[in-house]
Formats: structure tokens, sequence, C-alpha cells
């Protein structure tokens, strides 16, 4: 099973919405030359619920007026004894708290891929344990879950969305990826993002086994604007000698297309939906080959 993580220290660097993109083009098995037999698993692991909010109705939470949270599962019955203490809500912050009901996904409107959303205020919880009980009630927690014998009999890939952090959820989601991806603004505190998530890249890198290597799948400059700043940023990235092996030899624009279909009723309601001469679905297609190529290069 495949883990893959999007992830940047920085904020606005277009994190969700390339794990937005990835988790479509597998869902739909868009991949050529890979053979996906089973589903993919979409996690929230951020607060903010972003990427929840793309695949589910998430509700306002009562106890947190700035969270949401995730929708009564399509499974819950109140009156099925078998129910009993069940709240009928089900998020990936559960394997922090021991769900008597255990961690149960839900569908998407995409037949192949399945959700585990967030819960802001337990996701907020779990980010705010204290510094020695970290490794037992947060690091390792995500790890065990993917690792139980249900999600590897169900899952071919996982798409992990994490917070614009270094902490312990960011951290958990980087120990349990077999993949990483650090998208990145051609801007200079976005760049700075970068050599944060190398250096965490790096330090769990050397705590592996060399039968679990954490692969690097790339830099992807993300959002790229036809302006000079980011035009020397890029081309800076490129020729700078630490991180130019590094960099992904495609990149997303900021293009109207990939907001627009995140819009409530769009249609369509995916970029990979548009037409084949879309400039938008071509650079999204460019990516996710890529990714996908090198994601599954060893298969």
């Amino acid at each position: 099973m495949k883990i893959i993580v999007p992830t940047n220290n920085k904020g606005g660097v277009g994190k969700t919405k390339l794990s937005i993109i990835i988790a479509e083009y597998f869902g739909l098995n868009l991949a050529e030359n890979i053979n996906l037999k089973k589903r993919v698993l979409v996690i929230d692991f951020d607060p903010q619920c972003n990427f929840s909010r793309r695949f589910l109705k998430m509700e306002n939470d009562p106890s947190s007026p700035s969270g949401v949270m995730p929708p009564i599962h399509h499974d819950y019955d109140e009156i099925d004894p078998d129910y009993a203490g069940w709240d009928g809500r089900s998020s990936i912050a559960d394997i922090f708290y021991g769900a008597p009901f255990g961690i149960i996904p839900y569908q998407t409107d995409i037949q192949n891929i399945d959700i585990m959303p967030g819960h802001a205020e337990k996701l907020l919880e779990a980010e705010a344990v204290r510094k020695g009980e970290v490794v037992e009630k947060v690091y390792n927690q995500l790890s065990l879950f993917l690792s139980s014998p249900d999600v590897l009999e169900t899952y071919d890939v996982v798409i992990i969305d994490t917070a614009p952090s270094k902490g312990p959820l960011t951290v958990a989601a980087v120990k349990a990826a077999t993949h990483i991806i650090i998208p990145s603004v051609m801007e200079e505190q976005p760049i700075q993002g970068v050599y944060g998530m190398l250096q965490l890249w790096m330090q769990e890198s050397l705590r592996r086994q060399q039968s679990k290597p954490l692969k690097l799948v790339g830099i992807l400059p993300n959002i790229v604007r036809p302006i000079n700043l980011h035009k020397d940023m890029l081309l800076s990235l490129k020729e700078n000698k630490s991180l130019s092996q590094y960099v992904m030899p495609m990149q997303l624009s900021q293009r109207a297309a990939f907001a627009e279909v995140d819009a409530e009723g769009a249609l369509p309601r995916t970029i990979f939906d548009l037409p084949d001469d879309n400039i938008a679905k071509q650079e999204a297609l460019s990516v996710c080959e890529y990714i996908a190529k090198r994601v599954f290069s060893n298969d």
C-alpha cells in the first residue's frame, strides 16, 4: 500500500488542492500502466478540514464555533441496538481517543474513493498533547491504523492532507508515509518552508529501516503565476545545487479552473472531467503521471 503525503510547513502553497488532484487521479483510475484493484483512502489530518469539505458536507461543531465535524455516517442507524453509545460520526481523530466502534470511512461521490474526514476540535486537541506523551499518543497512532489488516486489504493508495506546520500531526503523517511531495509557491517564505520539510524528511529517513524507506517524490512548483518574481524564483530553485535534483520537471499554474471545480454545485466536479485541451487538466495530468511513475516505479 502506498501512502502519499503532500506537505509543507508554510500555508497557502496549494497543498490541499494537490492532495485533491492526486486523490481524484488515482480514484478515477487514470494512472496508465498501474493496475489499482482496490480503493483509494483519503485522510484529512488538517484541523481546517478543507480536504474533508471537498468530499463530504461537513457540519458546524456546536462545541467549537470556528470548527467543523463530520456528518452522520451513512451506515448509522440510531435505533439499531448495535450502535448504542455511538453518535454516528467518525473521523480520523478518533484514532487518538479509542473509538469503540472503530474508525469507519465514509464513501464519497467518486466510486473508488473513501474518506476519513477530520474533526477540527479533536485534531487540535491531539496537536496540543504534551511533549512527553507525543510519541505514544500521536506519532504512532496513524501508522498503527494504516498497518491494520482491514486497511491493508481494502486500499491500494492513501492520500493524507496535513496542516501547514511541522507539529505532531504532520510528523505523524510523515512517519506513516511511504512517499512525500513538497509543493511550494515560487516566493521566498514558502521556499524557506521547503528547506524545513527537507530537513524533516532527512531526519525521518535516518530513523527508517532500509527496507521501509521514505521516498521524496519531489518539490512541486505550485500556483505559479506568469510574473517575474515566480519566474526568477523557479529558475533559482532549479539552479540551486542542493535542491535542483528534487525539483519536479513540471508545475501547476494559478488557473481559475482549479478553483471553479471546487465550488459548490460546480459542473464538472473534477479537473479531470474538463475537455482534453484544457490547460489546467493537462497540467494536472502531467503532475499526476509523474507522481504515479515515481510512486509505483519499483512495483
